[in-house]
């Protein structure tokens, strides 16, 4: 028990330390999490040109990968109690085959060279379905141009994963342009209110002590982490995975209840479970069922784990609510990057594989 509180005090000295980031964050990641607020409010204010003119959907489909998916998960997960047309999440090469002209098929990609969207955008013009591209340019950008697709253009430099904002706020506008109304009055406000919030309370000037990504970096450490949402945050829970994936180079798991509860669940009687340090995102609005099962999993797999930490949303609305999760889960995978020694900005081998893809032929 001594080494490991030996182990914990030296990782939140390192966290509070501001020489640490000057020498381990040369690419001032921190700066880009910190400016997170302003650039949603900056996305808020970006518009489709030219200006769609389409009619009410029967479905809209966000195409896209990676980063750029992580915006329609979002959207779908605000929209799911909301809109009485669905939205789905396509992460692959063309469109679903349900997708027709009756459709809005929104193509996303951050750089607008990834090969999936570029994909999902020209089954989308050849099936004849409303069409609008979100991008800093690339392909996408050039064919938006060459076939007048209404086209949202967005600030170059950043990682698609750390352009959430950009990436996101747009989806709203697009859809209130089509009738399909996602946020009511003051809730883009309200999530603008909570992030604020928590950029004052996650940014690394504040202490390990009252600073909860640092609290959680400090407490996976070494560990592979496992995130379990709920149905209003699984989606998120992913989101988590995927920045553990990419800002920390660590294997992670994400998964939802109650799905879980029917098959994962009896994993963790297993030794490996003893290496797995367990997050659990919580929905202030969660029912008494989802409740119960959080409780019973704690119970049941606590104990076997490395480890257990569990957050909750914030605010009132569905954005202010999944919006505060994944930025707290952005700052988690960052400070665990710093923690572990690793660049939270480079993936080389993720770079490495999209080199081959494009020359390989």
């Amino acid at each position: 028990m001594g080494i490991h509180d030996t182990t914990h005090d030296a990782r939140a000295l390192m966290l509070d330390a501001p020489v640490t980031y000057e020498r381990a964050d040369v690419h001032r990641v921190r700066d880009v999490l910190a400016k997170f607020p302003a650039q949603c409010r900056a996305a808020a204010e970006l518009r489709p040109v030219p200006t769609p003119t389409f009619p009410r959907p029967r479905l809209v489909v966000v195409a896209g990968m990676g980063g750029s998916a992580s915006s329609g998960d979002l959207l779908a997960g605000c929209a799911a109690e909301r809109l009485d047309v669905p939205v789905i999440v396509h992460r692959g090469y063309g469109l679903p085959t349900l997708a027709g002209g009756r459709d809005l098929v929104i193509a996303t990609s951050y750089s607008g060279d990834t090969a999936e969207s570029l994909s999902a955008a020209e089954a989308a013009l050849s099936r004849g379905c409303p069409l609008v591209a979100i991008t800093s340019g690339g392909r996408l950008a050039a064919l938006a141009r060459e076939r007048g697709v209404p086209r949202v253009t967005l600030p170059v430099g950043l990682m698609p994963r750390m352009a959430l904002g950009y990436l996101f706020f747009p989806l709203l506008g697009i859809l209130k342009s089509t009738d399909l109304h996602v946020s009511k009055g003051g809730e883009v406000e309200e999530a603008f209110e909570v992030i604020d919030a928590l950029a004052g309370e996650l940014g690394t000037a504040r202490p390990t002590a009252t600073n909860e990504a640092k609290r959680l970096a400090q407490g996976i450490g070494n560990h592979p982490p496992v995130v379990y949402g709920g149905p209003v945050t699984g989606t998120t829970a992913y989101r988590w995975k995927t920045d553990f994936e990419e800002n920390s180079k660590t294997f992670a798991a994400a998964g939802v209840l109650p799905e879980m509860n029917h098959n994962e669940i009896e994993a963790w009687s297993g030794p490996l479970a003893r290496e797995l340090y367990l997050v659990l995102l919580r929905d202030r609005e969660e029912g008494p069922e989802i409740t119960r099962r959080f409780a019973l999993l704690r119970e049941l797999i606590g104990p076997s784990a490395a480890g257990v930490a569990e957050v909750s949303t914030r605010g009132g609305g569905y954005l202010a609510r999944l919006l505060s999760l994944a930025y707290l889960g952005q700052w988690t995978s960052y400070y665990l990057a710093i923690v572990r020694g690793v660049d939270p900005w480079s993936v080389p081998v993720l770079d490495a594989l999209k080199g081959r893809m494009r020359t390989d032929r």
